[in-house]
């Protein structure tokens, strides 16, 4: 082992002597001028080697390493004046070819014409026509051939001089290689003037003048054309020829465009200070692009689309071109408008038509925007644009154009026949084959139309305040479409329940015009609620007429309905419902109704009855059914109380009556069913009995007395306005036989009382009926007239006509009456008929009759406008209690804050006005609930 260390040791030793050479320090020689303009002639030769592509030849070592020493040696100046110079003078030499291309192509001419007052968009236009010169196309070719080399160029010097880039130009101030190289291209051949013939030449002597020398020419300006805006008026008429559908080879020369726009907006860079401080522009601000393209684009592009858009309205409004029955129009052909005298001028277009082409241009914008690559900036910019000359600045016009505009789409949808009327009849096979259908409500919605007012309202919402006037247009149709409905309903000429059917059509229509063209958005739903409140609260008769309209539906309308269709009809009733401002009109008028159909046994689905007031209870609270629900125990109870009052009668043995008042009825007692009813619950109706016949009497006060001893502490009162009866009429036999006929007539408790009296006379005057059984005055006339209609004629009249003549007017007993039916029901005139018969004949009655009849009148009258008496007197008391409940919680309140919390509390019923509020107040104040404060008088103090 260590033979071999020696050995190896040895051996190293005499490969490898260790000697070591000491060397003085090379003496540091400054370079001269004279040194250093030789040294930076090899650079400038390799420059031109690169500018004319043979830098394969050369060694960017040795480059770099002469630059180097250039800067260490103090030239760094030499150095850069001599780049910037060489530059210039490659540039100049390739802005002479284009300026020459740009001369070639008859742009100088076009560009004079501009600056001699010519509009830019005009010039565009009148050479937008396909036959453009290719020597025009040649330029831009050419400029991005340009631009392109010198890119690389660039890239290649900036690695030679990259010693330069971190130690001169930061001490200096001055622009990087890179940038100098932008900066001198936009000032040597982007704004290089068209009409500059001189190119530099060899012996030229660096002709491109200093960077000092470009720097004081920045911002002189000249009435003669730059080469930048040849070239930006060039890629402008690229544009328009592409928006006109006229340009060759588009992808190409989009393509083409997208590349000199990069070089726009890499030029950015070249702007800003020319000591370099601020020459890299950030993202938002690009003079260069901005400047000399940015701005003339989107003033082209404005230009071009409102000539376009006034254009076709221009043609289009004095169309009138219906929608009715009419397809929706197809997308239009994308002929464009031109300036071009030779350009045919459009076809006349609709409203939808130019929605579908408006449609279709912010498509392909948007696409070419794309296809350009232009900044998220400038997109936002142009796309504004677009929207406002095509959709904003005609916005009200494509919503009123007379035929095919917003609103006229409108009326037709609103104007589409429930199926079932006379009008649908026609018009439900006319348009079934466009999309329209019927719900199983019976209302036709015409989806076709609605889709066509779908792709205006998509259209406008890309401009919001637009779609304020597609709003206004449907508040404006539903109040239109909903007055005509009130207009009818006041001259009579539909009844309450087809004004409330009419509403519930609009409602179902303007729904789906919401919810399926305005995509259900909150501010249009909100504009729809509000119209339809507008109309409906005009006065009290629309919450009149759907307490109507809810009769007939729960007495015939849902007889045998299922569940499902139950449902429906109550959900849609209460959305009208939503709409009313007097509720508690709606709850006089629906207790009232109430109480017939369960007095009367007409309500045709019990299930549906509890179902509705379910559904009021849910929208207004327990308080306001209370009162509906205890009309409901009261019938429950008075059926138990029927049949445990029959049960008395079988075990009293009561079949022969003992009570001599039955002598009229043959011994036998009358069978009397009661219905009890509570006094708060049912509706209140000061009308004292009648004068009932014996035999009914009896057996009143036969029940009367068995009720009183089975519930002690109670009182009745018998509401004979309120009932029914059977009895039983023989009339003399036919000629020719001898059996009497007989029927079993249904009556009021009334006609009743009216039809006993000629069981022993046969002529009575309205007089003496009246005196007899001391009837109200209307309600006589009107049972009187209901016994003389001319299908039911038991009694004859002996004046003519419907109207009853006065006091001496007779009623003679119709012994030839005849039915086809044993049991008949007699049914009733409407008040309305029998109150203007009774003015249409001049007899007002005695002064006790008059008198009577003040005291009937409830004001509940099926299709007034008015608010009931009984209505106001419950609102009096609710707002009384309600501002005496507010100022004891609140101890001093002013009155504006008073009204509103009045009006907050009260809305679930009425609203109250607030004169209304102001009169309550003062009332309070009189009877010392409140009092005005002394500082102030429009606040008040409670007074405990």
């Amino acid at each position: 082992m260590s033979f071999n260390n020696n050995n190896n040791r040895s051996t190293n030793s005499s490969n490898n002597p260790s000697k070591f050479t000491i060397k003085p320090f090379r003496s540091y020689t400054q370079m001269d001028t004279p040194s250093a303009s030789s040294t930076f002639q090899s650079l400038s030769s390799a420059m031109d080697e690169i500018h004319n592509r043979n830098a394969s030849t050369l060694s960017f070592e040795e480059l770099y390493r002469n630059a180097y020493n250039l800067v260490l040696h103090k030239h760094g100046g030499l150095l850069y004046e001599g780049v910037t110079e060489r530059l210039t003078w490659h540039l100049r030499r390739s802005g002479g070819r284009l300026v020459r291309l740009g001369r070639e192509g008859g742009m100088v001419m076009m560009m004079m014409m501009m600056g001699a007052g010519g509009d830019g968009a005009t010039a565009i236009g009148n050479r937008s026509d396909g036959s453009s010169s290719g020597r025009e196309y040649k330029l831009l070719e050419e400029l991005s051939t340009v631009w392109k080399e010198h890119r690389i160029t660039m890239v290649m010097v900036r690695d030679i001089f990259m010693y330069m880039d971190r130690t001169y130009v930061p001490q200096n101030r001055r622009r990087p290689v890179y940038d100098l190289g932008l900066y001198l291209f936009r000032r040597v051949v982007w704004e290089r003037r068209i009409d500059d013939d001189l190119e530099e030449t060899e012996g030229g002597g660096g002709g491109g003048g200093s960077l000092l020398a470009l720097e004081q020419g920045e911002g002189k300006s000249d009435e003669s054309p730059t080469l930048g805006n040849v070239t930006s008026l060039l890629l402008l008429r690229v544009v328009h020829q592409d928006r006109m559908d006229r340009l060759d080879d588009a992808p190409q020369r989009i393509a083409l465009c997208k590349s000199l726009i990069h070089m726009l907006l890499e030029l950015a860079h070249a702007s800003g200070d020319s000591r370099g401080g601020a020459a890299s522009a950030g993202a938002n601000a690009i003079p260069v692009y901005e400047r000399d393209f940015e701005e003339v684009f989107l003033g082209e592009s404005q230009d071009f689309y409102r000539m376009e858009s006034a254009s076709r309205l221009s043609q289009g409004a004095g169309l009138g071109a219906t929608v009715d029955g009419a397809a929706s129009s197809s997308v239009v052909a994308r002929d464009g408008v031109d300036n071009d005298n030779s350009f045919k001028p459009p076809a006349k277009y609709s409203a939808m038509e130019y929605v579908h082409h408006a449609q279709a241009r912010l498509v392909e914008e948007k696409a070419r925007a794309a296809l350009l690559d232009l900044p998220a900036q400038t997109r936002v910019n142009l796309m504004n644009i677009v929207e406002t000359e095509l959709i904003e600045r005609h916005a009200k016009t494509l919503v009123e154009m007379e035929g095919s505009g917003f609103a006229c789409i409108l009326k037709v949808v609103a104007g589409s026949p429930a199926v079932g009327s006379v009008a649908a009849g026609s018009r439900v096979s006319m348009i079934s084959g466009e999309g329209s259908s019927s719900d199983n409500n019976g209302v036709v919605v015409d989806h076709a139309r609605i889709a066509d007012l779908a792709a205006m309202y998509e259209l406008f919402s890309r401009v919001p305040s637009s779609v304020n006037h597609l709003r206004d247009a449907l508040s404006e149709r539903i109040r239109l479409d909903g007055r005509s409905l009130v207009r009818d309903q006041e001259t009579n000429v539909a009844p309450p329940a087809a004004f409330v059917k009419g509403v519930l059509a609009m409602r179902e229509r303007f729904h789906a015009v919401v919810t399926e063209a305005m995509k259900g958005e909150k501010k249009a739903q909100k504009r729809m609620k509000e119209a339809f409140e507008d109309f409906l609260n005009a006065d009290a008769r629309a919450a009149n007429c759907l307490a109507v309209y809810v009769d007939e539906l729960l007495r015939v309308g849902l007889r045998g309905a299922d569940e499902r269709k139950v449902s429906s009809e109550l959900d849609r009733a209460i959305v009208i419902f939503r709409f009313l401002a007097d509720k508690d009109v709606f709850e006089a008028y629906y207790k009232s109704h109430l109480a017939k159909r369960l007095l009367g046994n007409k309500s045709g689905n019990e299930d549906a009855e509890r179902a509705m007031v379910s559904l009021l209870k849910a929208e207004c609270g327990y308080q306001f059914t209370s009162k509906l629900e205890g009309m409901f125990n009261d019938i429950r109870i008075s059926k138990e109380t029927a049949e445990k009052y029959r049960s008395h009668k079988k075990k009293s043995n009561n079949e022969v009556s003992n009570d001599s008042r039955d002598a009229e009825n043959g011994d036998k007692p009358v069978d009397v069913e009661v219905s009890v009813l509570t006094t708060g619950y049912w509706p209140s109706q000061n009308v004292p009995p009648c004068i009932l016949p014996p035999p009914v009497r009896a057996a009143m006060d036969r029940f009367q007395k068995y009720y009183l001893n089975t519930y002690t502490g109670r009182k009745l009162s018998w509401q004979t306005l309120a009932g029914t009866a059977e009895i039983r009429a023989t009339f003399p036999p036919p000629k020719g036989s001898s059996k009497p006929r007989r029927h079993d007539l249904t009556v009021t408790t009334y006609q009743m009382c009216i039809l006993v009296l000629f069981n022993n006379r046969d002529t009575l005057t309205l007089k003496q009926i009246r005196e007899e059984i001391q009837i109200p005055e209307d309600e006589l006339r009107r049972h009187l007239v209901s016994l003389c209609t001319p299908k039911h004629r038991i009694l004859k009249k002996g004046s003519k006509g419907k109207a009853i003549s006065g006091d001496d007017d007779t009623f003679t007993y119709n012994s030839d009456y005849t039915s086809k039916m044993t049991k008949v029901k007699v049914p009733m005139v409407s008040m309305r008929d029998a109150t203007a018969s009774a003015k249409s004949d001049g007899a007002a009655g005695s002064s006790s009759a008059a008198a009577a009849s003040s005291s009937t009148n409830t004001g509940l009258v099926d299709g007034s406008s008015t608010v009931p008496a009984s209505v106001e007197e419950d609102r009096r008391h609710l707002l009384e209690a309600a501002i005496v409940r507010i100022m004891k919680a609140r101890k001093m309140l002013n009155h504006n804050d008073l009204v509103a919390e009045v009006t907050k509390q009260l809305a679930g019923r009425f609203i109250p006005p607030p004169q209304f509020v102001k009169k309550r107040v003062e009332s309070l104040i009189e009877r010392e609930y409140l009092e005005r404060d002394e500082a102030d008088r429009r606040v008040y103090l409670y007074m405990a």
